[in-house]
C-alpha cells in the first residue's frame, strides 16, 4: 500500500475556503511550531494547515482529501516526542486547535464530553469546579490536547491510580478517512453490545481517522493530598519500598516516581530549581497519596515511613502537605525532560519493562556505549546516560545525551536497545507512541501475527493511505 500524496494545490485551498474552513498557506513552509516537534528532533515540511471548527468541517476535509489522494497529518498541541504529528512529506496539516468546546458534563455520573482540541489543563480546571478531575495528568498538560492524549494513549503521572485511557474513555467521535463520521460517543460505563470499536483509535496516532470528540469518565476530586520524597542509595530499595507502599498505603497511593542522582543534578543545573532533599542520594523517590480524609491518610503515611526506617531503606525523607510546596516538588519532577534537552541532544527512549530489568538496562546501555568508545572515555560523544520513570506501571524513560542527533550514537543504540528490551519481554513504546521512527522496531516486542493484524486494520480503514502515511505500523 503506497501513499500517493500529490500535494495541496490552490484549487484545494479554494475548496476548503469556500466551505468556511480556515486555511493558512505558505509558499515556503509553515513557521512556528507546526513543523517542529517538542524536542526539536523531528521536523516537518508542510506548507498548508487547516483549522476546522466542527466535526462536519473535518468530514469535508477528509472526504476531499481521500477523493483527491492528499495525505493528512492531524495535530493537537504538538507536544509529542516521537514525531507522529510532523508532516514530513508535505502533507496537509489538520489542526484541532479550534475544536475546544466542552459539550456536556454529567455531574451525577461524572462523565464529560469534550472536543478533541480541549487543552488538558483547561479541561481539568473546568471539571474541578464540579469536584471532579481528569484521570490523566501529563507534564505537557498546559499544551497537550485531549484528542492527542487519546490518539497516543498517553499514560502520565498517575496511571498507577487511575489506569489507562483504554479504560477511562467511554466513547469517541471519529471522522474516518473517507469522511464518514463514526459516532460512538457513548457516556455509559457498561456496554456489551458488539465490538468495542473505539479501542482501535486509542493509540492509533491519527493513522485510522481523526478523533474529534471524547467521552471520558472522570475521577472524584481528592479531598486530601500529600507526598513524600525519599532519598535512597540502591535500586533494590526502591522495589522494596514500592511493595510496602502498596501494602501499607494501599488504596490512597496515586503516584510512585523515581529518578536517579544525575537527573536531579540536571534539573538543578539547567532549570534552576532547588533539590527537594538536602543531601545527595543515588535515587530519589516521590510517592503521592490522594484520599478523602486527611487524618486517616496522614496516619497511614506515618506508619509507612516508620516501616521504611525500621527496614533501613531510606536515607532521608521529606513529607510535604502544603499545596504550594507540593506543586513545587511536582514542578521539579515535570521539568526533568526539559533539563535533559537543554544539556544536549537528547535521544529519548520510552519503554515498558519489568522492574527487575530496569536498572539492568541502564547498566547495559552504559557498557554497550563504552564498548563503542562513545561513553565514559576521553572526548566521548555521549555526555550522559540517565533514567527515570513511573515505578507503578513499569514505564521508564531512558535518556542518552549526545553532541548531536543521529550519527554514531544512534547507530550504536538502534536497533540494539530495542532488541535488548524485546528480549527481556518489554515494550518498545510505553506511552510516547511509535510516531515517525519506532514502528520499525515493533517486531522486537510484538509477534508477526499481531503486526500483520495491525497492518490489515490500516488497509481496511484507510485504503488510500492518506492518514499520517509512513508512520506508526507503516514502518513495521
Amino acid at each position: 500500500m503506497a501513499s500517493t500524496n500529490r500535494g495541496v494545490t490552490q484549487a484545494d485551498i479554494d475548496y476548503f475556503t469556500s466551505a468556511g474552513i480556515s486555511v493558512v498557506h505558505s509558499n515556503e513552509q509553515l513557521g512556528g511550531t507546526y513543523n517542529t516537534d517538542y524536542f526539536d528532533k523531528y521536523h516537518g515540511a508542510s506548507q498548508t494547515i487547516v483549522f476546522p471548527k466542527s466535526t462536519s468541517q473535518v468530514s469535508t476535509i477528509l472526504s476531499h482529501c481521500n477523493n483527491s489522494h492528499i495525505s493528512v497529518v492531524t495535530q493537537g498541541g504538538n507536544s509529542g516526542t516521537a514525531g507522529g504529528a510532523m508532516a514530513q512529506q508535505h502533507e496537509l496539516l489538520l489542526s484541532l486547535r479550534d475544536m475546544d468546546r466542552i459539550r456536556d458534563l454529567d455531574i451525577v455520573s461524572g462523565v464529560v464530553v469534550a472536543e478533541a482540541g480541549c487543552i488538558l489543563e483547561t479541561l481539568d480546571e473546568h471539571v474541578r469546579k464540579f469536584e471532579y478531575i481528569v484521570p490523566v495528568d501529563l507534564g505537557a498538560k498546559k499544551r497537550c490536547m485531549i484528542g492527542g492524549n487519546v490518539s497516543t494513549n498517553a499514560g502520565g503521572l498517575r496511571y498507577l491510580r487511575y489506569g489507562s485511557l483504554h479504560g477511562n474513555v467511554l466513547g469517541l467521535e471519529v471522522v474516518l478517512p473517507d469522511g464518514q463520521v463514526l459516532d460512538s460517543l457513548f457516556t455509559l460505563k457498561k456496554d456489551a453490545s458488539g465490538y468495542d470499536v473505539k479501542q482501535l483509535f486509542i493509540g492509533a496516532e491519527g493513522t485510522l481517522g481523526v478523533v474529534t470528540a471524547v467521552s471520558l469518565a472522570l475521577a472524584p476530586k481528592p479531598q486530601s493530598e500529600q507526598l513524600v520524597v525519599l532519598g535512597m542509595d540502591a535500586f533494590v530499595t526502591i522495589q522494596r519500598t514500592f511493595v510496602l507502599a502498596r501494602q501499607l498505603l494501599g488504596e490512597i497511593v496515586s503516584a510512585f516516581e523515581f529518578w536517579e542522582r544525575r537527573c536531579n543534578e540536571l534539573v538543578v543545573q539547567y532549570e534552576g530549581y532547588s533539590s527537594p532533599l538536602s543531601a545527595t542520594h543515588e535515587f530519589h523517590v516521590l510517592i503521592e497519596t490522594r484520599g478523602s480524609l486527611a487524618r486517616h491518610d496522614w496516619e497511614k503515611m506515618d506508619l509507612f515511613l516508620a516501616r521504611l526506617r525500621a527496614e533501613q531503606l531510606v536515607g532521608e525523607s521529606r513529607v510535604v502537605r502544603d499545596p504550594a510546596e507540593m506543586e513545587q516538588v511536582w514542578l521539579f519532577r515535570s521539568q526533568m525532560a526539559n533539563a535533559h534537552m537543554k544539556s544536549g541532544c537528547m535521544h529519548v527512549y520510552d519503554f515498558s519493562l519489568a522492574s527487575k530489568h530496569q536498572h539492568e538496562l541502564l547498566r547495559a546501555v552504559k557498557a554497550h556505549l563504552h564498548r563503542h568508545k562513545l561513553y565514559g572515555c576521553e572526548q566521548a560523544a555521549v555526555r550522559d546516560v540517565t533514567f527515570f520513570g513511573h515505578v507503578g506501571d513499569d514505564n521508564i524513560h531512558l535518556q542518552v545525551i549526545a553532541d548531536e542527533f543521529g550519527g554514531a550514537v544512534e547507530e550504536a543504540m538502534e536497533p540494539w536497545v530495542y532488541q535488548w528490551v524485546g528480549a527481556h519481554k518489554g515494550s518498545v513504546a510505553a506511552e510516547h507512541g511509535l510516531g515517525a521512527h519506532k514502528g520499525q522496531f515493533l517486531k522486537y516486542s510484538k509477534s508477526p501475527a499481531l503486526v500483520d493484524t495491525m497492518k490489515a486494520l490500516k488497509r481496511l480503514l484507510d485504503p488510500n493511505d492518506i492518514m499520517n502515511p509512513g508512520k506508526h505500523v507503516a514502518r513495521a
